[in-house]
């Protein structure tokens, strides 16, 4: 009796910290047996990745407000560091890179295929729309949606960036997400 107590009053306080706009809400999905962090690690670790970046919510140059999301990226915990930049040298996987859009009505499976398609900003949320894409390809994406932060500076839109680079490339293993992902796969 008391677990569920102290279970409905989290599921509560949950609900009213999201509610008030400073949590990140996000739905995040990966293609059926396409992604795999030791792709991950193989094509970006301790190599320069391409970053793309769509719609600009603050009064900055776009060159600045792309600076801003790439080192916020930087700061996100996902294992084997990578250098995410918006001009890569020679040590990028030319076919790999991330976009990240803005505000944007594009439908996230539509990023990596360049139809990014910008939408009437919200006055009260910011949404963020990305995804890791091989080619024309999304191996994963995440739509993610907060509070509009008042600059690059606001601790809301560090977390949006960094909790959209961990749910971009989880450290899970193969089999996890190719069997939660593609019911037709047996162990």
């Amino acid at each position: 009796m008391a677990m569920g107590k102290s279970l409905s009053i989290g599921a509560v306080a949950l609900l009213l910290a999201a509610c008030s706009g400073n949590l990140v809400r996000m739905q995040t999905e990966y293609g059926p047996s396409a992604y795999d962090y030791a792709n991950y690690e193989l094509y970006h670790a301790g190599r320069d990745t391409r970053v793309e970046v769509h719609g600009n919510p603050f009064a900055m140059t776009a060159p600045a407000f792309a600076n801003a999301v790439t080192d916020r990226m930087m700061g996100a915990p996902i294992g084997r560091p990578t250098r995410f930049t918006t001009s890569p040298g020679p040590s990028a996987e030319k076919n790999l890179r991330v976009v990240m859009a803005f505000d944007s009505d594009s439908d996230a499976y539509d990023l990596c295929n360049g139809k990014v398609v910008p939408q009437k900003a919200e006055a009260d949320m910011l949404t963020l729309r990305a995804a890791w894409c091989f080619g024309d390809r999304q191996d994963s994406m995440v739509e993610a949606v907060v509070g509009r932060p008042k600059d690059v500076d606001d601790p809301r839109f560090r977390d949006l960036i960094e909790q959209t680079v961990m749910n971009l490339f989880p450290r899970f293993e193969d089999r996890e997400l190719i069997r939660d992902n593609d019911r037709s796969i047996r162990e």
